[in-house]
């Protein structure tokens, strides 16, 4: 049988086949057993190879795409003895103006790593600091902004996170190169720069000084200041003119480039798309930097409050192009303020309870606000009028109660967000409008053929169902609130008001019953079994929170989750098997059984010496029966038997 070196050598080694031989050799080699002489002797063709592609300007992409397969693999000797090397010829690609995308992405991938694995080696650690953190800073900071892709902010993510010192000296370049992209419409970029920002806050707290007005100030929160300044110019520079915004203070923000006003269409998406990424920038560094964080919370909510109570309402008749063109972008605005909100309450979770009411109310108000639509009015998309607002504003809230738990305060408003809530899980129902036709005149042979057809052929039916699309559930809007209100009933549902629970009993249990009751009046939920499932959980949650003063529905949940077992999704029935039996310990609580030597367990539990025990009581008597004769003599001590039994 052929050898694999004989294998690897039968191929021409200048052929593509070869190359692509190594890469899946290098990839699949983990489960077929070798002689020892014969892979390191492989290891070293590979090696080799690698190094004969880099040295050719050719060839070196390949040569850094099998690098690419084989570097988790080497051993710490051909990493000491090569890394320097492959980290020359991986930066020349970088530098190169000719470089592709490909070779820019391969060139970060594999600089990312050699730089990694560096850290840990003195001999090349100090090389890298000294020599190749400032080269490579340098060369990216002179590349176009077309050619600034994902991986060139991988790179700088890795330099930042692992010689934030050498960093720190170049902090101004890095702060340009990472807000080239504050204007990208491309999330993976905006992502990635983001989170090279926080990396870039923390990398220079050392060196940094607040600013004399400011002196609490640390570098972490000072950036999340800038950003929070620069967000409060961009809401007055579009509804300052509109509406009456309170004043804020802006003693220092980002030095971003201005955005030319001379087309209006074209500036007030710009400042839209800007709006957008620096909420992304903040929320990156509000979810936190190596389980350490820290916020002034003050400055967030007034982002945050100041932001949220712009209503479409405010913006009087949007007769205007202006006017039109902010009614447009509000809800995004509003959906990127949310998910601020939502990476506060993640990265701080219950110290944010203080300021719990006014998060609760920075809700309700946007829930309440989004269901002012006229009937007339509809989307573009044919979906329902702010749906991707109140989609956020769920998601959030459920995110506040499962961080919270019961300090969450939400039985304090819940039954003001209740109309909210079922307004998005229960159907309305269809109104049907009849015209009657007049049937003096009519023969009976006519009037009978009248009242056969009435149903089937009967032009007075024509507007049969007199329903707009707007009026039927959305079912993402849906499946949130009803994840909420499960939320709400797990996380206080003991601190809830008893009408609240009343209400949503007397709402739930008919809709699980028309699923199962071949009801024509309703048939989302049986078209939506993913909606249909959480309704399910409401009736569980609601069945495992009791209030004291309402009597639980077990009778109609015993009834609903049995019926649900023959239903054809297997997520339900699967809820329905564990519903049943979670009611089953409540219908038919175990009594513990009697043990006739429970005495004797409990001895052995709290006594570790039967003949300590014994001793003791022997004493006791001996006490108890001789009397003044033992007070009198002081002198007299218990045996020594006695205490040998209790040092054991």
């Amino acid at each position: 049988m052929a050898t694999l070196i004989e294998l690897i050598n039968s191929l021409d080694h200048n052929a593509n086949e070869y190359e692509e031989f190594l890469q899946n050799l290098i990839c699949s080699n983990g489960d077929i057993p070798f002689d020892i002489e014969e892979v390191d002797t492989a290891n070293n063709i590979i090696i080799s190879t690698i190094n004969n592609h880099l040295n050719r300007s050719q060839s070196r992409y390949n040569g850094l795409l099998i690098l690419d397969k084989i570097l988790s693999q080497c051993s710490k000797d051909v990493f000491l003895k090569y890394s320097i090397f492959w980290i020359s010829k991986a930066t020349q690609i970088l530098e190169s103006i000719h470089s592709t995308p490909q070779e820019l992405s391969i060139s970060c991938k594999v600089l990312g790593y050699l730089i990694i694995k560096s850290k840990n080696i003195p001999e090349i650690q100090k090389q890298v600091s000294m020599q190749y953190v400032k080269q490579l800073i340098n060369i990216i900071n002179n590349l176009d902004v077309g050619n600034k892709s994902g991986p060139i902010y991988y790179l700088i993510a890795v330099l930042l996170y692992q010689y934030p010192e050498v960093c720190e000296r170049f902090q101004i370049s890095i702060k340009k190169i990472i807000l080239s992209q504050i204007d990208s419409s491309q999330e993976n970029l905006v992502n990635a720069s983001a989170k090279c920002y926080a990396l870039l806050a923390k990398a220079t707290e050392r060196s940094f000084k607040p600013p004399t007005a400011k002196p609490n100030y640390t570098s972490w929160t000072y950036n999340q200041a800038l950003i929070c300044n620069s967000l409060h110019v961009i809401m007055d520079d579009l509804f300052s003119s509109l509406i009456e915004l309170e004043n804020v203070d802006i003693w220092d923000k980002l030095e971003l480039l201005n955005i030319p006003e001379e087309n209006i269409i074209q500036f007030y998406f710009k400042q839209k798309q800007r709006f957008l990424n620096l909420c992304s920038y903040l929320s990156c560094m509000l979810c936190g930097f190596d389980k350490k964080n820290s916020v002034l919370p003050h400055e967030i909510l007034k982002v945050l409050c100041r932001g949220l109570a712009i209503q479409p309402s405010n913006l009087k008749n949007q007769n205007t192009v202006r006017e039109q063109i902010l009614y447009l972008i509000l809800p995004q605005l509003h959906i990127a303020l949310f998910s601020v909100l939502d990476a506060l309450i993640i990265g701080f979770k219950e110290q944010l309870i203080p300021f719990g009411s006014t998060i609760l109310q920075l809700f309700l108000q946007t829930l309440q606000w989004t269901e002012n639509v006229l009937d007339n009015q509809i989307t573009i998309s044919g979906n329902k009028p702010f749906r991707n607002v109140r989609i956020c504003v769920y998601k959030c809230l459920s995110s506040w109660l499962i961080n919270t738990n019961a300090m969450s305060g939400i039985e304090t408003v819940a039954d003001e967000y209740l109309p909210s809530i079922l307004k998005d899980i229960v159907p309305e129902k269809d109104c049907v409008l009849l015209t009657i036709q007049k049937t003096q005149n009519l023969s009976k042979r006519a009037l009978k053929r009248l009242r056969d057809s009435q149903y089937e052929r009967g032009t007075y039916l024509n507007n049969g169902i007199a329903s707009n699309k707007e009026h039927y559930l959305d079912p993402d809007m849906c499946k949130v609130a009803l994840d909420t209100l499960q939320n709400i009933f797990f996380n206080s549902g003991t601190l809830l008001k008893q009408t609240f629970f009343k209400t949503i009993q007397n709402i739930v249990i008919p809709l699980l019953y028309d699923c199962y009751l071949s009801s024509a009046e309703q048939k989302f939920y049986k078209e939506n079994p993913s909606c249909r499932l959480l309704l399910f959980r409401v009736l569980r949650a609601l069945q495992m929170n009791p209030h004291t003063l309402v009597p639980l529905p077990t009778q109609y949940s015993l009834e609903i989750f049995e019926m649900a077992l023959n239903d054809n999704n297997l997520d339900i029935t699967q809820e329905a098997k564990v519903a049943l039996a979670e009611l089953e310990k409540i219908v038919h609580p175990r009594v513990p059984p009697i043990q006739l030597a429970q005495a004797e367990t409990v001895q052995k539990e709290f006594v570790t010496d039967d003949q300590v025990m014994q001793e003791h009581i022997e004493v006791m008597e001996d006490v108890s029966t001789t009397g003044a004769e033992t007070v009198a003599n002081e002198n007299t001590e218990p045996s020594s038997k006695y205490f040998e039994a209790k040092i054991k």
